[in-house]
């Protein structure tokens, strides 16, 4: 069907929720924007004539709400919703929404992703790189399962237990390219030999081209004992996918582009900067392709099997040495012998490699990984000191905050606020209070404060009481 809604991109450009009377057409991206903050009771006035009855608007707008926002709106587990005629042209729907992620464990989620990806992503990737390297981190690290302590469909208890269904992987794939800013799509559909309950997949873009993603049907480390993921299903067409997948497809974008259709029949996938490694699908040589050019070239005649990168080396099982485990430098191409005894797995996570023999203790190798700091930046404003004590506001846009009183005193606010009061008083021990819009501030990322020497030494760790609910972290 056509899509009748307004874009969530329009809405929010005429304001968006500033009001709650919204047209027909308004519904769908009004109910995004409620989900998208995670409300759970809120009421809607729409005005004006509706073009069907409104039960069967609101399952139109529910049935296409995973076209924007998806990460949100598929979190949605249920919703209910009652309404009253106001007059002969408004209606006032109330909505009761249930959700299967916690305000606390999106939260999680979202922090979990931003430090997956400052380890997983270079500043000099290409963007194809960027999309190969989540497509591997996923299905490596993850596996198909029903049967998960935690809901199965979130994106929580796939990252926790590392286990869940299709939903679970797309969802986590399209936040993480939300996240790159790369254009991707949530596909809800059927497969061929999946249940009633469907599949979800994606369609990433990359050159202009749209291309379909299917990282759980990529995922062959719970089906094969000699094969971890495959390229099946990476970056393909919609001339390849319907033989398999049904969509609508007037909902999404047509794939056409067969660029990438080279890369199908590869398993045991492994990456390294712009070129990814894996054994020959007949001859079973090592061999490495550039993702961008797709030239490729033979690094080891002999068989290998369970490819997979470890600063910068690739490791493999040798099938014509006894199945040993070997390792290539991929800066110089030198291939050596790391231990003689025979190869039954090897597993790479985002931080370890792990290899696992036919005899003895398995060996695992962890990265040392470098603690990443960043630099916030905020806006500045001054204390006015007097005494021992000291005050300081801001009203304005959404933004970090740091107070200084320009002797060494100062206070950062990470995350962002409109308006802010802060009051520190220093007599027996240092007092601080802050508050946003005139109530205690409540923060997700911890307050940084940092005092001058004299002070520091003055009241000590032990004697600085923050009020406000807020974790502090004292510097200086």
């Amino acid at each position: 069907m056509a899509i009748y809604f307004e874009s969530l991109q329009t809405f929010q450009a005429n304001g968006g929720l500033k009001q709650s009377t919204i047209t027909a057409k308004q519904l769908l991206p009004a109910l995004v924007t409620h989900m998208q903050r995670g409300d759970r009771k809120f009421s809607l006035h729409i005005n004006g004539r509706l073009p069907k009855p409104l039960s069967e608007l609101l399952q139109d707008a529910f049935d296409i709400s995973h076209l924007q926002q998806p990460f949100h709106t598929q979190h949605c587990a249920r919703q209910q919703s009652k309404y009253i005629n106001v007059s002969k042209s408004r209606i006032k729907i109330d909505f009761s929404m249930h959700y299967r992620m916690s305000r606390d464990e999106h939260k999680w989620v979202v922090d979990e992703i931003g430090r997956i990806l400052k380890q997983l992503i270079k500043a000099d990737m290409s963007d194809v790189q960027k999309v190969v390297a989540v497509h591997d981190y996923i299905v490596r690290n993850h596996q198909y399962e029903m049967n998960t302590t935690g809901s199965p469909f979130t994106v929580f208890t796939f990252m926790h237990e590392k286990q869940g269904v299709c939903m679970a992987y797309a969802l986590l794939f399209e936040k993480m390219m939300e996240e790159l800013q790369i254009p991707c799509y949530y596909v809800v559909g059927k497969a061929d030999g999946e249940s009633d309950l469907g599949h979800a997949w994606n369609m990433v873009q990359l050159g202009g081209e749209w291309y379909h993603i299917d990282a759980t049907w990529n995922d062959l480390g719970s089906k094969l004992k000699n094969h971890e993921i495959r390229y099946r299903y990476f970056l393909r067409s919609d001339e390849f996918m319907k033989r398999d997948h049904h969509w609508n497809h007037n909902h999404y974008p047509q794939c056409l582009s067969e660029t990438y259709k080279g890369m199908s029949n590869f398993y045991d996938v492994t990456y390294c900067e712009d070129a990814i490694y894996f054994p020959h699908p007949t001859s079973a040589k090592l061999i490495k392709m550039n993702v961008d050019t797709r030239k490729t070239a033979v690094l080891v005649e002999g068989r290998v099997q369970f490819c997979s990168e470890f600063e910068k080396a690739i490791y493999f099982c040798s099938v014509d040495n006894e199945r040993h485990l070997y390792k290539l430098n991929t800066t110089t191409n030198e291939v050596s012998c790391v231990e003689k005894r025979e190869v039954i797995a090897i597993k790479r996570t985002l931080s370890q490699l792990i290899v696992t023999f036919r005899e003895g203790d398995p060996l695992c190798l962890e990265e040392a990984l470098q603690e990443i700091t960043e630099t916030v930046e905020a806006y500045d404003v001054e204390l006015a000191g007097f005494g021992n004590s000291w005050f300081g506001t801001y009203k304005g846009k959404a933004q970090a905050i740091r107070f200084t009183d320009g002797a060494g005193l100062e206070l950062l606010i990470q995350d962002s606020y409109k308006q802010v009061a802060v009051n520190i008083l220093c007599h027996d021990k240092l007092q601080i209070s802050l508050t946003a819009n005139k109530k205690p501030l409540k923060a997700t990322k911890p307050v940084i404060v940092t005092l001058p020497k004299e002070l520091a030494e003055r009241v000590g760790q032990e004697r600085i009481e923050l009020m406000g609910d807020c974790e502090l972290r004292l510097e200086g």
